[in-house]
């Protein structure tokens, strides 16, 4: 499934609602993937199945009350996407990916992970 960028909110119980900037950014949902396998004929061939886990690439704003270090630790969290068109998401047991949350110019830039994604 493609990128989906009509991020409206995002939610972590340990934390609340993240307040999210302009260009919120991106939510991935967890999904199969497909490797073509070649075989010595056409019909000898096939193809590999694999899992891609759910990725959510986030800008947000850092604002007063907002607190890196929960951020930063996000571990075996259920975060909650939901979209501008109604949708919601949950990502089970999500962990916050690559470089951590800075404080930047008033913005930063985190990604978040799960091995699966469900829309609720």
């Amino acid at each position: 499934m493609p990128a989906l960028k009509n991020i409206r909110t995002v939610s972590i119980p340990s934390i609340g609602k993240l307040p999210l900037a302009a260009e919120p950014g991106t939510f991935t949902p967890a999904g199969e993937t497909r490797t073509p396998k070649e075989g010595r004929l056409a019909e000898d061939g096939g193809y590999l199945t694999g899992n891609k886990m759910a990725t959510l690439e986030l800008n947000i704003n850092i604002q007063a009350g907002v607190d890196l270090d929960a951020i930063n630790a996000v571990a075996d969290e259920n975060i909650t996407v939901r979209l501008s068109n109604g949708e919601a998401y949950l990502m089970s047991q999500a962990f916050r990916s690559g470089d951590p949350a800075s404080w930047g110019n008033g913005e930063s830039k985190i990604t978040f992970m799960s091995n699966t994604s469900e829309r609720i």
